[in-house]
């Protein structure tokens, strides 16, 4: 566990990315119905004033989700677990698949969505997600399905999160969409920080492990990450609480 207000913990001269789901909103039923606290709004305008634009998202939500659930807050964006990423300079890069898989998925797995109350298929840009957030006695049901679904297709696997699996492009992950922010300004030469909840961070805390900076875990599960929190809650309150620290600092 995290102990201080903040500005003991992290030097100065960091890049901060931040997971969204479970990190910076509490899980919800359904991905549509997460609520994002007015004051992590404005704890992360005031970090991207402070580190100078070095803070961006780093999520499995797409860029314009992403967008619009921060609104009118702008931040550079890695998407669909690193698939699709967007620079400071607003330039986009893709993870393409070798061959378009996203409608076969979806199409294969309409039967079970069709006949099980609860279960949400997203269809995304290049991945499509089966979200069993309702109906958690489905998860192995939902995982076998993936599996299933994505049979004879190049390029594309599988992956599980909290009350999710998801199928997309092999060979991205938010380890390495972490890595190519850092080769850019304003992150290149910080000191990489990242906070994540899910197994899908897992990537990116190994990632941030190696180059010497700073992996945060929100939740008890099992975890290569250096420091944790219990809960959402309690990384949400120390981040407002970093912001204004910080903020502080920077006024006097």
């Amino acid at each position: 566990m995290i102990r201080g207000r903040g500005e003991q913990f992290l030097p100065p001269d960091i890049a901060f990315f931040l997971d969204f789901d479970g990190t910076l909103v509490e899980i919800a039923e359904h991905p549509d119905a997460v609520v994002l606290r007015s004051s992590t709004r404005l704890a992360l305008g005031r970090l991207d004033t402070v580190l100078e634009g070095a803070i961006a998202i780093v999520s499995g939500r797409e860029i314009e989700d992403i967008d619009r659930l921060l609104a009118p807050l702008r931040l550079p964006v890695a998407g669909i677990h690193g698939s699709v990423r967007r620079s400071v300079s607003g330039t986009i890069s893709r993870t393409l698949p070798a061959v378009p898989f996203v409608d076969t998925v979806a199409e294969r797995l309409a039967c079970l969505v069709g006949s099980s109350e609860g279960l949400v298929l997203e269809r995304k840009s290049v991945s499509v997600a089966l979200h069993y957030r309702a109906r958690p006695e489905l998860a192995a049901t939902c995982h076998l399905a993936m599996e299933r679904a994505i049979e004879g297709l190049e390029g594309v696997e599988v992956l599980g999160g909290r009350m999710v699996v998801e199928a997309r492009c092999a060979g991205a992950d938010k380890g390495s969409a972490i890595r190519a922010f850092l080769a850019e300004p304003p992150f290149a030469g910080r000191i990489p920080v990242f906070a994540g909840d899910d197994v899908t961070d897992e990537d990116a805390f190994a990632a941030v492990n190696l180059l010497g900076g700073i992996s945060i875990k929100i939740g008890e599960e099992p975890s290569v990450a250096a420091h944790r929190f219990a809960a959402t809650a309690n990384f949400l309150d120390w981040l407002d609480a970093l912001a204004g620290s910080w903020c502080l600092k920077e006024s006097s």
